[in-house]
């Protein structure tokens, strides 16, 4: 009896084991940042096309290996030497999700019960072979859709989200569908979606891959800023995105001069990225960046895994005594008045935040809600409702006060009134 009881309790255990290895669900719709959550109609001065309801439609560009017809794409594992573009559509909730549904979650700070965001397919415009001989007639028309798109946008800057690994296209999509959504659908975003295993087993394999990602994304960030009416790309990573989003916009400081003059915001959540390499890269790139912002905490359980499988504390997670004193001398320079912002989230102020949450910035209102304002209105940190502080290695660091949610109400009124001005009533283009 005690051997079946053993040999039950191993399987379910592997089962157990199985199933979140490899199920990857698509993403919830993220609770709404605080800005959306006053319960005004100035939601449609935010989202002005949220009435087009529960479909978004998004850029992409991959390096994955695809397969299937090319008008519903399915982007496989293994890498490919080509750069693949497109778009695609997704849709919030089910098909019969009305425009109440949509306008409800989107002002909604609840957690529970959130709409899962659904990649209905993708379709690939062209593929970027060569990038010395530049884009074939097919690239081209992809430019001219986000050109048109540009056109009819408040916000003159395009953003290109990096996911992090394990992570499918399908999660990845939605990702920077969240962003595309809570920028009022009414910016370009482009999702740069490198291969990933899609099995947090084999997380070094992605880590790996990552390099070998970063220069097909300094090329797509080259062609966005030779090709496009863009005033400025702006680079968001998540997780070992940094990995490749640190490695790349290292490349185009160094190699295209043209994208490295248009670079804008560069902000890297919860980075999963080699601490001292991410500080090397960052003193080539820095320079030419609008601003660079870093969110950390301290207490990410992730990346203190990560930290042990690497071998070396994570950027999301730093430890200074690993870096050269000329390293630590700039860093602490660069925090302080060189445009560098260390936005450190600390749980313990932050009500309903885990303490070890890697994904705070989509799952928390105030992380999210910092993300949306610095990226729509650009401001500094102290005209964003934040803090600053100091470690006791020197570091400057912003932070969230306890009363930051009072804090977005008195600002709120600001910022609507420095909405960019565009077309209010312009739906997303897609080719």
């Amino acid at each position: 009896m005690f051997r079946w009881l053993a040999f039950f309790v191993v399987v379910v255990a592997a089962s157990v084991a199985a199933f979140f290895v490899f199920y990857h669900p698509p993403m919830r719709l993220m609770p709404a940042p605080l800005l959306f959550q006053d319960g005004s109609d100035r939601l449609f001065d935010l989202a002005p096309a949220l009435a087009d309801g529960s479909e978004i439609s998004i850029f992409y560009a991959t390096n994955r290996l695809p397969i299937g017809p090319r008008d519903n794409r399915i982007y496989t594992v293994a890498p490919d030497r080509r750069l693949h573009v497109g778009a695609a559509d997704l849709r919030i909730g089910d098909e019969g999700s009305t425009l109440d549904q949509i306008r409800e979650w989107t002002m909604s700070g609840d957690p529970d019960d959130r709409p899962f965001i659904n990649l209905e397919r993708m379709r690939e415009a062209g593929t970027l072979s060569d990038p010395q001989e530049g884009p074939d007639a097919n690239v081209t028309a992809w430019l001219d859709e986000i050109n048109a798109e540009l056109a009819r946008s408040r916000d003159p800057d395009i953003l290109v989200y990096v996911h992090g690994a394990n992570t499918t296209v399908e999660r990845a999509a939605g990702q920077a569908s969240q962003l595309h959504h809570f920028l009022g659908r009414d910016s370009v975003v482009v999702l740069y979606a490198w291969p990933t295993a899609e099995n947090f087993l084999r997380y070094p394999s992605d880590i790996e891959t990552a390099f070998g990602a970063a220069p097909h994304l300094a090329e797509l960030i080259d062609l966005l800023a030779e090709h496009t009416d863009a005033e400025h790309v702006n680079v968001f990573t998540y997780s070992a995105g940094a990995t490749v989003g640190s490695d790349a916009l290292a490349r185009v400081a160094e190699n295209y001069p043209v994208a490295a003059d248009r670079l804008g915001e560069v902000y890297h959540a919860a980075p999963d990225a080699d601490f001292r390499d991410f500080v090397e890269d960052m003193r080539v790139y820095g320079p030419h960046a609008r601003r660079v912002t870093t969110a950390v905490n301290l207490g990410d359980s992730a990346l203190r895994l990560s930290g042990i499988v690497n071998r070396a504390s994570r950027a999301g997670r730093p430890d200074l005594a690993e870096l050269s004193p000329e390293a630590t001398d700039w860093l602490l320079t660069a925090a302080r008045d060189q445009g560098l912002e260390i936005l450190r989230v600390r749980p313990d102020d932050m009500p309903g935040l885990a303490a070890t949450s890697h994904t705070f910035w989509y799952d928390d209102p105030w992380v999210s809600n910092d993300v949306l304002v610095k990226l729509i209105f650009h401001p500094r940190p102290d005209e964003r409702g934040l803090i600053e502080d100091t470690a006791p290695s020197g570091a400057h660091y912003w932070t969230f006060p306890k009363d930051y949610p009072e804090r977005i109400r008195e600002l709120r009124r600001n910022f609507l009134s420095h909405l960019p001005s565009g077309t209010p009533d312009a739906s997303p283009a897609a080719p």
